[in-house]
């Protein structure tokens, strides 16, 4: 792993950008966006309730109240223009209504590396692939940011789908990221057929972003226990 550099300051970083958050003890974990900085404040985005895995506890006002209760201690992780940084930060306020936005203070010091490219990533995701009329069950079982190995879980009808590769036909994939409530929807083409392993290639077109927020989430997770 690259060598750690601690900064006195959070450097610009995008809204939007892909944010881990752990409490001290790593009991509770989720992925969520961060919004920005306003007067030392770190604001970014509420979970959503599925990811805190207290839906049995009532409203979603109260199960955010009960977890980021005033001066918890969390630890926020992101990747910006190719460094993953992390900090310590304490709840100071958080809004439940509308945009759901948690408020929490300004980190004393900062941890900052290089981030290593991984051009391929594990996974298994649960996956709906339509090609034409065909429609099909599976799990991603890796993937890039450019495209993905789906394992299929019924036999494939090889001839249908080698014709719809040489016919160029747009390909469906309703794909379940872990930090969504509902199934990501992304467009693309296919690239292979593996009759026998019973596998489809896929490349990406349209929903990249959302592949990229997941591949943002795996190497922020990937790098959790250096930093």
């Amino acid at each position: 792993m690259p060598e750690n550099k601690t900064l006195e300051k959070l450097p610009p970083i995008e809204s939007g950008a892909v944010l881990q958050v752990s409490d001290a003890n790593g009991t509770m974990k989720y992925v969520t966006r961060f919004v920005g900085v306003d007067s030392d404040v770190i604001i970014s985005r509420l979970p959503s309730i599925s990811q805190l895995k207290k839906s049995e506890m009532g409203s979603a006002e109260l199960i955010y109240r009960d977890t980021f209760f005033k001066k918890r201690k969390l630890v926020m992780r992101l990747i910006s223009n190719g460094h993953v940084y992390a900090f310590e930060t304490d709840v100071m306020d958080l809004f439940v209504q509308g945009s759901r936005l948690l408020m929490s203070t300004y980190p004393k010091l900062v941890q900052g590396r290089m981030l290593r490219k991984e051009p391929r990533y594990p996974c298994t995701l649960p996956a709906k692939i339509t090609v034409g009329e065909t429609n099909l069950s599976g799990v991603m079982i890796n993937f890039s940011q450019s495209g993905g190995l789906c394992q299929l879980t019924e036999e494939i009808d090889q001839v249908t789908l080698l014709q719809a590769k040489d016919d160029d036909l747009d390909v469906s994939l309703s794909l379940q990221l872990p930090f969504d409530d509902e199934p990501a929807q992304l467009k693309g083409k296919l690239m292979a057929v593996l009759a026998n392993e019973k596998q489809l290639g896929l490349s990406f077109a349209e929903g990249k972003e959302l592949i990229q927020r997941y591949i943002t989430s795996l190497k922020l997770d990937s790098i959790s226990e250096y930093f």
